[in-house]
């Protein structure tokens, strides 16, 4: 599928939590985030290169200017590694069960 059309998929199917800080481009959708304090943000993203699509975790800042930026702490996993994430996401899941 050309990206551009699982933009639109993504878009017409999904409830997203866009951050309103991250403009999307014509390679990269942000999908959501998580807001981790007042200056730091977790934003997740999926994007293309090379017909490849990939997703990404990236930590965010607000820089003293107000102005949000990515850094370079973050994952970037092609789409056939995302079922090994999704297996491990599900233990943490099943760890903060266990924690109560």
């Amino acid at each position: 599928m050309e990206f551009t059309e699982l933009k639109k998929k993504i878009e017409s199917d999904l409830r997203l939590n866009k951050p309103d800080f991250v403009k999307d481009t014509d390679t990269s959708m942000n999908i959501g985030h998580i807001e981790l304090n007042s200056t730091q943000q977790l934003v997740f993203s999926v994007s293309t290169f090379k017909g490849k699509v990939y997703i990404d975790i990236r930590n965010w800042f607000q820089d003293q200017t107000g102005e949000w930026k990515p850094t370079k702490k973050g994952v970037h996993l092609s789409m056939e590694k995302l079922t090994e994430f999704d297996k491990l996401s599900k233990i943490f899941s099943e760890i903060q069960k266990l924690n109560g």
